[in-house]
């Protein structure tokens, strides 16, 4: 997986780094990413102080989320969740594609 790693209006922290690197491991066990792109925005004068976005390059259509929050830590957890339930939703969407439909009967029954 090839991580790119864009800091706006910050500096780039290791602990932070580490947090982005833990999470798109989590993401990478539940499906194959080729490229992730994280964008990481710190704006001192609006509230929330706070801007991630991210870009997962997935087989199929690719991933983009986008939060805020007040601290680093809170737009990150944001961010997680909103992937996650994405991926969720794909998952659930592609099985359902794949099962028989309803009022169907099995082909050995005749």
């Amino acid at each position: 997986m090839i991580i790119q790693l864009d800091w706006f209006g910050c500096e780039p922290r290791t602990q932070w780094e580490t947090k982005i690197h833990q999470t798109l491991e989590q993401f990478a066990s539940l499906k194959t990413i080729s490229r992730a792109v994280v964008r990481v925005e710190q704006q001192s004068e609006k509230t929330p102080r706070y801007h991630l976005s991210m870009m997962l390059s997935i087989p199929g259509p690719d991933v983009l989320a986008r939060t805020a929050g007040h601290t680093f830590d809170e737009a990150l957890l944001k961010l997680h969740a909103s992937v996650r339930k994405t991926l969720a939703t794909r998952l659930l969407n592609a099985r359902r594609l794949t099962g028989a439909l309803r009022g169907v009967k099995p082909a050995h029954r005749g």
